[in-house]
């Protein structure tokens, strides 16, 4: 099996630099090769609009999603418009443009070799020009006479590796049928429920509300497959993509993520959208993680949608594969083009390249029947002595293989990815969600060690996104390496590690505290703010500490225990990083904290505020206060209000560090006003009987402590039926989404948080990153700041001898501290931060902004 990749980005000279390559090939005689196609012609352009036109002028189908009737599809499409379409993008993908053809022909060569080795085709096209996307490459002729048996699939960008595959007695699926005003939904139903005889079972929800989806997703033991039935859309750029739920909800996939993720991470394994215009429905799952999509890229035709779906699973319920069983049910839909021309375009297969190398195929869900099979040679059993001797051996080696193909052939879905996916210094993406075609062609320039293009490319992206860290550290380490390649600058290494696959906008907020620190250490912010701002103006930056440069990798612990040791014995086996800045979370910190100390390389976490981080070990730090005096804070602010009589209830997670630290550190100070426990992880989870069982055993208080992106949902779940409650909170729901989502609510039930840091509107600090940044930042941001600060000023008094044991003998030593942004930062010997009162947690509330009126949180004085 061998899989052929054809990369294309927008290039500066208004063609298309293309990279063609194997995946997964042991190949040694072919290598990559690379070349240029030319810009997309005016002709091929018009002629595909007017073929669009067909769908979408009658209804405006392009605003408001729905599967067209016949009669649209019939009166306002030709077969003329879509031979046109065909005509130009041969003439285009034909041209003989001398720096196009080499890659024309090695392709050819390529699919002969595999053609007749009888191999699979695979072709996967990584394309981000949404206009690319939407063509039907398909139609080139060089696949349509010479290699029909070409699959191609388009490229999705997401977080982590492929799954592993979860068997089960059953194949699951779950069919939601969503609004379908002049649809007839009740055939898709039907040919779902055809393969109840081939091993399947099939959850049905019909226009379910938000709280019935997340219910039903969020079921054990989970689901293989995902089929939606419906009206959707997408944004033009196919960024973003819309459900019709029900009459009136209309979702996108954002809103409902963190069930999503829950599915995901149960084993979900392929996501079919039998509606229209689903290629932003592709995009975002890909963010989630799911590693594979079918949508249909364009308005379809009801029939047309129908049929697909009968004949893919025709296909792939007799197991053959995911490429082939799309490939065979596009072909099937020829019938079609005659009333519908064009019909054979649209389903579209999206699939991240980690993907790639594993095969779909139904029989992979489901676990052979044991019981089944032993029983038929226990029949055998039942002859001579000889014949059960045989019958023994048989049933002997079936047990061996069933067990083998169980434990051994199957993934475990909890593995932890391959890491070096993970793991970044300019060459990678690690966060999609602020993508644009100049970070893509800086991030290609850097994995090709051209690093004054890189630098060009970084900056030009980041005058789009000012606030992208990623591309900020990015730049700042391309610089780096030119430097030090040129001899005029040394790089100095450290890491850091934060939790981009679950936690996308924590993880930025931390990034942003590194980035700022790393780029007044390399260059100073106002020059590169001038870089940022006027790409023409030259860019030379001097360092620090006598010509040193700050390098920093990024790695993406994605909130997992297992990716965090991986994380950590990666970081410990680079020997040019000297420190780490991180893990995020208490959880992460607490499980890479061992592989650190035992390596003996510092670790630095900003934000990690567990009771069992207190005395871990001479390598891991942190900068945060810990929970105790986050307990502390609140348990003040309720003598000052003199409701410290008052009886308390907890909304927490049992068994994560950072919740049930502050759970339990809060309940030391209160003993025997803690009336009530609300697991706000659990399945059967309610926010309102949360509140109401709270309220019957008379609590008066409610202490909010979320610790994911999930648990943060139910926590603003209880903030919204608080009914009377005043509410507490840890930092964890020192979040937007609360002022987003409940702020009034917030307001009213005088929402208080104890955090380690808060922007005073006089802060130096505040107002410089303020005005770098373009936006306020969080506590997360400063204390990440001050983390690799601390670093920094480690590294100053190490005057030049660098390692990584004398960088702890300074952290820990007596004599060391920073004037840090949270206040003056020194280090017992065991790397708890020595605080003075005037440093420790400070609370916030949510209040309406004077100016604007929205909410946000104001520091309380004191």
């Amino acid at each position: 099996m061998k899989i052929i990749k054809i990369k294309l980005i927008d290039s500066v000279n208004d063609k298309f630099h293309v990279t063609l390559t194997l995946i997964d090939t042991k190949d040694t005689n072919f290598h990559s090769i690379d070349g240029f196609l030319p810009c997309l012609p005016f002709q091929l352009e018009t002629s595909f609009k007017e073929w669009k036109e067909a769908y979408y002028e009658l209804e405006d189908v392009g605003k408001v999603a729905t599967r067209l009737s016949p009669k649209s599809v019939v009166n306002y499409s030709s077969a003329e418009q879509k031979e046109q379409v065909k005509i130009t993008l041969n003439q285009w993908l034909d041209s003989g443009e001398s720096s196009w053809q080499p890659i024309r022909d090695e392709l050819i060569a390529v699919l002969s070799s595999l053609q007749s080795s009888g191999e699979e085709i695979r072709l996967f096209l990584d394309i981000q020009n949404p206009n690319l996307r939407r063509i039907p490459w398909q139609e080139w002729s060089l696949f349509e006479s010479r290699f029909p048996q070409t699959e191609i699939a388009i490229r999705v960008k997401g977080r982590g590796s492929s799954k592993g595959v979860r068997k089960l007695s059953k194949v699951r699926i779950i069919v939601i049928i969503g609004k379908s005003d002049g649809i007839n939904t009740k055939s898709d139903l039907e040919v779902i429920q055809k393969l109840k005889e081939k091993g399947a079972e099939v959850k049905y929800l019909h226009q379910p509300t938000r709280e019935t989806l997340s219910n039903a997703l969020r079921e054990e033991p989970g689901y293989h497959i995902l089929v939606f039935a419906g009206h959707s859309c997408s944004k033009e750029d196919g960024s973003i993509g819309w459900i019709d739920l029900n009459d009136e909800d209309r979702l996108s996939i954002e809103e409902f993520k963190n069930s999503l993720k829950f599915a995901i991470d149960k084993g979900l394994q392929l996501a079919i959208f039998n509606s229209c215009d689903g290629l932003g429905l592709a995009n975002q799952l890909a963010n989630l993680g799911l590693s594979r999509i079918i949508v249909m890229r364009e308005p379809v035709p009801d029939i047309v949608a129908v049929k697909f779906l009968e004949y893919f699973f025709e296909e792939f319920a007799n197991n053959k594969s995911l490429f082939e069983s799309v490939q065979i049910a596009k072909g099937r839909l020829e019938h079609f083009e005659k009333l519908y021309p064009g019909a054979m375009w649209l389903p579209t297969l999206c699939i991240q390249e980690t993907a790639l190398s594993h095969s779909l195929r139904w029989e992979q869900f489901i676990h052979p029947n044991i019981w089944e099979k032993f029983k038929l040679l226990l029949k055998l059993a039942n002859m001579g002595c000889l014949q059960i001797t045989v019958a023994g051996i048989l049933l002997g080696l079936l047990v061996i293989n069933v067990v083998k193909n169980q434990f051994i052939s199957t993934p475990d879905i909890s593995s932890p990815p391959e890491i070096s996916q993970n793991i970044s210094q300019g060459g990678k993406l690690l966060i999609s969600s602020k993508t644009t075609p100049a970070k893509e062609m800086g991030i290609q320039e850097f994995d090709s060690e051209k690093f004054a293009r890189a630098i060009a490319q970084f900056r030009q992206s980041l005058q789009t996104h000012k606030n992208d860290p990623e591309t900020l550290i990015y730049l700042n380490n391309a610089i780096a390496e030119q430097k030090s390649n040129t001899n005029i600058g040394e790089k100095i290494e450290i890491a850091v590690s934060v939790p981009i696959g679950q936690e996308s906008d924590i993880a930025q907020e931390i990034l942003r505290g590194v980035a700022q620190a790393q780029t007044e250490f390399n260059c100073g912010l106002d020059k590169i703010s001038l870089a940022i701002t006027n790409i023409e103006s030259t860019l030379n930056c001097s360092g620090s500490l006598n010509g040193k440069f700050l390098k920093i990798t990024i790695a993406d612990d994605e909130y997992l225990p297992k990716t965090a040791e991986k994380i950590a014995e990666a970081l410990v086996e680079n020997e040019k990083i000297i420190a780490v800045v991180g893990h995020s979370s208490s959880d992460m910190t607490l499980q890479a904290g061992d592989i650190y100390n035992k390596a003996q390389l510092v670790v630095i976490s900003p934000t990690s505020t567990s009771i069992s981080l207190k005395n871990f070990g001479k390598f891991v730090f942190r900068v945060a206060p810990s929970d105790g005096l986050a307990a502390q804070a609140l348990l003040n602010y309720l003598n000052k209000q003199n409701w410290a009589e008052q009886k308390i209830a907890v909304a927490y997670i049992p068994g994560n560090n950072y919740s049930e630290s502050l759970a339990q550190e809060f309940e030391k100070l209160l003993p025997e006003k803690f009336v009530y426990k609300c697991n706000i992880l659990a399945g059967t989870f309610s926010a309102s009987d949360c509140v109401e069982s709270a309220q019957n055993q008379g609590a008066e208080i409610m202490l909010l402590i979320p610790a994911t992106d999930r648990t943060l949902g139910n926590a603003i779940g209880i903030i919204n039926n608080a009914k009377g409650l005043k509410l507490l909170g840890g930092d964890s729901v020192y979040n937007p989404r609360v002022l987003k989502d409940a702020g009034q609510q917030a307001d009213r039930a005088n929402l208080t948080l104890a955090i380690p840091w808060h922007r005073y509107p006089n802060s130096e600090f505040s107002q410089t990153a303020k005005k770098f940044w373009n936006a306020e930042v969080s506590w997360r941001t400063a204390t990440s700041y001050d983390a690799t600060q601390t670093i920094i000023k480690a590294l100053d008094e190490m005057r030049g001898n660098y390692s990584r044991k004398q960088l702890q003998r300074i952290l820990s030593s007596r004599d060391f501290y920073l004037e840090g942004v949270t206040g003056k930062i020194r280090f017992g010997e065991l790397g708890d931060r020595q605080f003075l009162d005037k440093d420790k947690s400070v609370l916030v509330q949510v209040k309406p902004s004077v100016k604007s009126g929205k909410y946000e949180f104001v520091i309380l004085e004191q």
